[in-house]
């Protein structure tokens, strides 16, 4: 499985490791999703086009997964898949598809991304991180 659900204190992290930049972001994104919710809700299909770009590749994924929390919680988009297009170690285009939720629904809710032990580091099959949320 390319992420793991990590108990933390209060909160919850996500350890995740990918061949490239655009598999570990799109699984982190996968894997965040897995956090609020083991089912998908009911819902139609949907998709968005996130295009993003920060000072470094930490703050871009802080960035990215935030924006995915937006748009569940605003638009509520449940991503089910992820698709980047474009990246580099400061910009993300991606094409996000998943469900338009018909409602609330029972789940875990992530408040925000943290910075806490954030880093990005390669490693000989690519790239890891363990990325930590406020519940």
């Amino acid at each position: 499985m390319p992420y793991e659900i990590v108990d933390h204190k209060a909160d919850v992290g996500l350890h995740v490791s990918g061949g490239d930049l655009a598999r570990l972001f799109a699984d982190a994104a996968r894997g965040m999703f897995g956090i609020i919710s083991a089912e998908p809700p009911e819902g139609w299909p949907e998709s968005h086009r996130v295009e993003l770009e920060a000072d470094d590749t930490e703050q871009l994924i802080v960035d990215w997964l935030s924006e995915l929390i937006y748009l569940f919680e605003v638009k509520k988009f449940f991503l089910l898949d992820a698709e980047v297009a474009e990246i580099g170690p400061k910009k993300i285009v991606a094409d996000v598809s998943g469900l338009r939720t018909r409602g609330a629904f029972a789940g875990t809710e992530i408040k925000a991304v943290t910075h806490h032990l954030l880093s990005i580091d390669k490693t000989l099959k690519g790239f890891e991180t363990t990325i930590y949320f406020d519940l």
